[in-house]
């Protein structure tokens, strides 16, 4: 019977890691695929906003270095004010899902008992 119940135990501890891995794989997969988008996204505005920029000072090159100097400023701006506030949710986001995943483990547990 206690045999059974470790067994069973053991089991149900394998399926919750299993379970979890697999969503922070989706998660990571899903991420990444957005991060690709958003960046050909931005990508394509930014060269549009060059080429924008170069018909009023019929200058390519000023153009897209007007584009490289607004993303510095938003850089500065960024890293001086907000990086560590993005920092801060990123992690409380971490530790709020791997608790979820620890009240689920528990439930789980005590629905068993």
């Amino acid at each position: 019977m206690v045999k059974k119940y470790v067994e069973n135990r053991i089991q149900l501890v394998k399926f919750n890691f299993i379970g979890a891995i697999a969503n922070v794989a989706a998660g990571m997969v899903s991420s990444f695929l957005l991060l690709i988008m958003g960046i050909l996204i931005l990508l394509m505005f930014s060269i549009a906003l060059a080429f924008w920029l170069a018909t009023f000072f019929e200058s390519e090159i000023i153009g897209f270095a007007l584009v490289g100097i607004i993303y510095f400023v938003l850089l500065l701006i960024y890293t001086s004010f907000a990086k560590d506030k993005v920092e801060l949710k990123i992690k409380d986001k971490i530790v709020e899902m791997a608790l979820k995943d620890e009240d689920d483990f528990n439930e789980s547990i005590e629905y068993d008992e």
